[in-house]
């Protein structure tokens, strides 16, 4: 079995006491979820360093803070085995948003309790638990 290493963010506004959540195709039942900002990492990259690219390639955020790595998971899809390692990322919720629409068809700033309700996955719910500061 393939194992890929993915990295996985919950950006949060402390001020304005938001999350970003972003709307994606989901592979495994075709239709659009929200979710947390996700993707693999490179050859060569460190987590911190693949999370920083993604969250640029996909919302185009340049001004973020990454803080801890919070929560850790793993699945297989097909025959791929996935371990997402998910991290605290700072960011300001009035910075401009540029999407990338090849992946992501949507984003929303909501407050946390919005977030929860919104989310598909499981796993991505706990992860969001874990922010505490908002």
């Amino acid at each position: 079995m393939q194992i890929r290493k993915d990295v996985q963010a919950v950006i949060f506004d402390e001020k304005a006491k938001k999350v970003l959540l972003v709307k994606k195709l989901d592979l495994k039942n075709f239709s659009y979820k929200w979710r947390l900002l996700k993707g693999g990492i490179e050859k060569g990259e460190t987590e911190k360093e693949a999370l920083k690219r993604e969250i640029l390639e996909e919302v185009g955020l340049k001004n973020v803070q990454i803080l801890d790595k919070i929560y850790s998971y793993e699945f297989t899809f097909k025959n791929v085995k996935h371990l997402v390692s998910t991290y605290l990322v700072k960011a300001n919720s009035n910075e401009e948003i540029k999407l990338q629409t090849s992946e992501v068809v949507d984003c929303a700033w909501v407050s946390k309790e919005q977030a929860l309700k919104m989310l598909f996955w499981e796993t991505e719910k706990e992860a969001l638990k874990l922010l505490k500061s908002i």
